[in-house]
């Protein structure tokens, strides 16, 4: 097969999604559930993804499926639950969690749930919310009690304040970029504790792109990914008019956001893209491509952006996915340039899942 012109990226992997669909504005939501994501997000590059919280039986089911070759998906990685306080964060959405109340709890629920062999830890620590939040103590345990079984734990936080917590009992990554201006020391505290951010910029900031710039729902991908009722969706005269007021406050809010990533890249904090898919304002496979714009948006090169959704997120994993001899062979093969334009990753000539070519897209576009 002749690529000359081609480009080609490892395979793509999303570190915080929810796999059952996408919610939709006022509507009735997408929902097929994990196999058809995981089938569905092949035609985005996308080759695994990090399921953080759902059902635990149907994801520890459906994992085994996709590992066992029972059908051609993006490799499934997952938390299964969240370890939370009761009442806390996870726990309203009618799908049973893991709550904790003591360090005998913690120790008891996490020894349980790695019988289940979960991929990584998913951790809510948020005292300053609204909701319940587990108290540091328990928040260290659970920390401690993962590395004790060799597994790495993800912190959904909130507060600037959580992710100081966070590096002080030791976690291996957060979640979610807080709001407001990010404290000056934090960006050098994570560097060198060498905690991982995942920031979801897709789930914070693009909501008014969603409703604003046309581009977003008129690229290709979307069409190939996202529904008719999603699309319209936000595209519906009533959604758009109730915010249009806000518009201008969504992006001065956005622009503090992209401050806080850039002053971590600046930092050298290693980022892994996330997108919190299942979310309004993102959809499942495109949010990844979505996530990269945006990080170049907050400072990052194309190349760094890539990187983050693609060979750093796999060593958090600890997988090797891309060219070199014994790597998983996970890649995706693109029209043009990704380093001339980040948008590029979106014009996609093949991805290729174990070896195997799963997307085969038109191979008559110009070469750059």
């Amino acid at each position: 097969m002749d690529l000359q012109g081609k480009w080609g990226i490892p395979g793509l992997i999303d570190m915080h999604t929810h796999s059952f669909g996408n919610n939709i504005p006022n509507s009735k939501n997408d929902t097929p559930g994990t196999q058809a994501v995981s089938e569905r997000v092949l035609k985005a590059g996308v080759t695994g993804f990090v399921d953080l919280f759902g059902d635990e039986q149907n994801l520890i089911d459906v994992r085994t499926k996709q590992r066992n070759g029972k059908f051609v998906g993006a490799d499934i990685y997952t938390s299964l639950t969240c370890f939370t306080a009761p009442e806390g964060h996870c726990s309203e959405y009618g799908i049973a969690t893991r709550t904790v109340t003591s360090v005998a709890d913690a120790v008891r629920e996490m020894t349980e749930l790695v019988t289940l062999d979960p991929d990584v830890i998913k951790i809510v620590y948020q005292p300053s919310d609204d909701q319940p939040s587990i108290s540091k103590e328990v928040f260290a345990q659970l920390v401690k009690t993962s590395k004790q079984f060799g597994i790495k734990s993800i912190v959904h936080i909130k507060s600037w304040q959580d992710i100081r917590d966070a590096i002080d009992v030791g976690a291996s990554a957060v979640t979610h970029v807080p709001r407001g201006e990010i404290p000056k020391d934090i960006p050098a505290l994570m560097a060198k504790a060498g905690i991982v951010m995942i920031q979801t910029l897709t789930v914070h900031t693009d909501f008014v792109n969603f409703l604003y710039d046309p581009t977003v729902l008129d690229a290709p991908l979307t069409k190939e990914l996202a529904s008719e009722a999603l699309i319209s969706a936000y595209r519906h005269v009533d959604l758009i008019t109730k915010y249009k007021d806000k518009q201008a406050k969504f992006r001065e809010r956005n622009a503090v956001t992209f401050s806080s990533v850039n002053a971590m890249i600046n930092a050298g904090v290693r980022i892994l893209v996330g997108t919190d898919s299942g979310n309004w304002n993102t959809i499942q496979g495109y949010s990844v491509h979505r996530e990269m714009k945006l990080l170049t948006e907050a400072g990052m090169t194309p190349h760094q952006a890539i990187a983050s959704a693609t060979t750093y997120s796999a060593n958090f994993l600890g997988i090797q996915s891309g060219f070199n001899e014994g790597d998983k062979a996970n890649f995706i093969i693109l029209n043009a340039s990704p380093i001339n334009d980040i948008m590029n990753t979106q014009s996609i000539s093949l991805v290729i899942k174990n070896g195997n070519i799963v997307v085969q897209n038109s191979f008559n576009d110009d070469k750059s």
